[in-house]
């Protein structure tokens, strides 16, 4: 079961390592402002292009390439490790130094599930390699079958490979988790609550710097007034006391609201960034699950089509007629394939993007009050 917020428990420091910033790719990418979902969902497209274009895209694929070709030679959180931008370390190392409370277990939550995201990923990675194993053998029997003329018959022997081989693959288990699989409707749920979350606390950080804003205009107007008002009376007794006096008092109270709406602004920028990524993440987690359900349906409708055609058991014309659906069935599918291997790459990209835009606003921040 996937737990949508993080508990508020520091990790300890014998466990951290110091890092240099790792930051890959360009961050600036995710540029709407926070209410702005329109204009978000049009950048989505202009994340993955320019994604496209980044040597940690390249890097990514190599990785993966790796996991699909050989499966084994590398453990998960060893290639999350090359992988993911900021890692686990540094993210904990950072986050560390944050005050506590519910917007640092939001800021957690990103994180996590960001790195859960990308966990995800590298499962579908090996269910695509699942995929290719499964129907390997019996797309290279259908190329050589004389399936393409009406009059076409098979040997003997290709009628018992061809019934061995369907059935194979009838039997064996989907790779792909199934619609609604809580894998990933629960990831996607996790990122749609963290977004309204955020959401929300945007809008009362939005609230706030505007009432302090207000705040500061009404002293300065106090002050203005005051200060002609002490003028009026300095010109009878004493007006430099006057002044000075007024100014000390007046001065101070308008200090303090202008330093909280600074602390305010720190935290409106991280609050953003993790929105936006968020809503991106969410974006693409969507676009994931359609594509995965998609697969999985596709394979279950040939598993399905093979159970009834060959009920009568090696019957020539049932195998023929079999074999010739699942053979035009398998030109999408290997497209379907390829289209979520690319997407995967993709999303990889788009993660790193945004936990290292969310962890370099985070670092400002501390490194402006240090």
């Amino acid at each position: 079961m996937l737990h949508c917020l993080r508990p508020s428990q520091p990790t300890s420091a014998d466990n951290l390592r110091s890092h240099r910033l790792p930051f890959q790719g360009n961050s600036s990418g995710i540029t709407s402002s926070s209410g702005s979902q329109a204009s978000t969902v049009l950048n989505v497209t202009n994340e993955y292009t320019s994604a496209l274009q980044t040597s940690s895209y390249s890097e990514i694929r190599v990785f993966l390439d790796i996991e699909t070709e050989r499966p084994g030679e590398i453990t998960q959180d060893q290639l999350l490790a090359q992988v993911l931008r900021p890692n686990r370390d540094f993210v904990e190392d950072i986050l560390q130094r944050a005050k506590p409370g519910f917007i640092t277990d939001l800021l957690w939550s990103f994180f996590d599930h960001s790195e859960n995201k990308a966990r995800l990923c590298l499962d579908l990675t090996q269910a695509i390699r699942r995929a290719h194993m499964l129907i390997a053998p019996l797309q290279d029997l259908l190329h050589v079958l004389p399936l393409d003329s009406e009059t076409g018959s098979l040997s003997a022997p290709q009628c018992n490979s061809a019934f061995d081989l369907l059935l194979k693959y009838e039997q064996l288990e989907n790779p792909f988790p199934s619609p609604g699989s809580r894998n990933v409707s629960g990831m996607r749920n996790c990122f749609s609550d963290l977004n309204t979350q955020l959401e929300s606390l945007i809008k009362k950080s939005n609230s706030r710097i505007h009432f302090f804003h207000t705040v500061i205009i009404g002293f300065a107007i106090g002050l203005i007034s005051v200060t002609i008002g002490v003028i009026v009376v300095g010109v009878i007794i004493a007006k430099h006391a006057f002044i000075a006096l007024a100014a000390a008092m007046v001065l101070p109270a308008a200090f303090i609201p202008s330093k909280m709406e600074k602390r305010e602004q720190y935290l409106l920028r991280q609050l953003d960034a993790a929105q936006r990524g968020t809503f991106v993440l969410h974006e693409d987690i969507i676009t994931i699950e359609r594509l995965v359900n998609h697969l999985y349906s596709d394979i279950e409708v040939n598993k399905r089509f093979i159970r009834n055609g060959l009920w009568r058991g090696k019957d020539m014309h049932s195998i023929m007629e079999v074999s010739r659906q699942l053979k035009r069935n398998n030109v999408y599918f290997q497209k379907q394939l390829t289209d979520l291997e690319e997407h995967l790459c993709l999303s990889f990209a788009a993660i790193n993007r945004a936990r290292s835009h969310l962890i370099q606003i985070i670092k400002l921040h501390q490194d402006d009050h240090s």
